[in-house]
């Protein structure tokens, strides 16, 4: 796993432009196995989505507090940047239990001031086309909150387990003059996606790839968030 290195100013200006960056080789190939491993323990054989992961597995918990990538957000956002919550896809294929996501912001969600808050992915395989990759709308972050219509994203049995879920994001309508752009990235890969910046994923179409991915959110210090019925984010310590 990485130090603490931050973005290049090629990178930010890419962030800054698209509202998302990736960064290859953040993770080796061991650290990913690892993690999907610790994932595989807390599913028990209920491969649903799994909220807030973090304060499930203490390997997940090292991951969102990891030093090198407080101080890459930090710096990028000029702000202490704190988590607030995380959700793990494990995209098995053929999984009734994920539906993927429809077009969406994240911002839809926690309701923060713009520019306060961003997602961090970290891509635990391989992702392109052909096992539904990462989808995004380069330069929507910049539009702020779109019109969004709200829908259930999950259903849960009474110990919180999660039984059904659908399309996952409150859709929006994607204005003219901008296009999609799927993602093509390797096993390690970290992605920063800003708050507004719009995308989605289909639901795993391949019928042998994984797509196992942890979505990490970030606020800045102070600024206030919508904690979520279901997602229940809340303020992680950091070092």
């Amino acid at each position: 796993m990485i130090g603490a290195k931050l973005l290049t100013q090629a990178q930010r200006d890419y962030y800054v432009e698209n509202g998302y960056v990736a960064l290859e080789d953040f993770l080796s190939g061991e650290e990913c196995d690892a993690l999907a491993g610790a994932a595989d323990v807390v599913a028990a054989g209920h491969y649903a989505n799994i909220l807030n992961l973090h304060a499930k597995s203490e390997a997940f918990h090292r991951l969102i507090v990891h030093p090198g990538i407080l101080a890459m957000i930090d710096d990028l956002q000029g702000a202490r940047m704190i988590p607030i919550g995380s959700i793990f896809f494990f995209c098995k294929p053929g999984n009734e239990l994920e539906k993927g996501s429809a077009w969406h912001q994240d911002n839809y969600a926690p309701k923060a001031p713009y520019g306060s808050y961003l997602f961090v992915a970290v891509a635990l395989d391989d992702a392109d086309e052909t096992n539904g990759s990462l989808i995004v709308f380069p330069g929507t972050h910049k539009l702020g909150d779109l019109p969004s219509k709200p829908s259930k994203n999950f259903e849960f049995d009474a110990k919180g387990k999660v039984v059904a879920s659908y399309p996952i994001g409150n859709e929006v309508e994607i204005p003219t003059g901008y296009a999609p752009v799927q993602l093509r990235y390797s096993k390690g890969t970290l992605l920063l996606v800003h708050g507004h910046t719009v995308h989605g994923a289909p639901a795993n179409p391949s019928p042998k790839r994984w797509r196992r991915k942890l979505y990490m959110h970030y606020i800045k210090d102070g600024d206030p968030f919508w904690p979520g019925w279901n997602a229940r984010r809340a303020l992680v310590d950091r070092p």
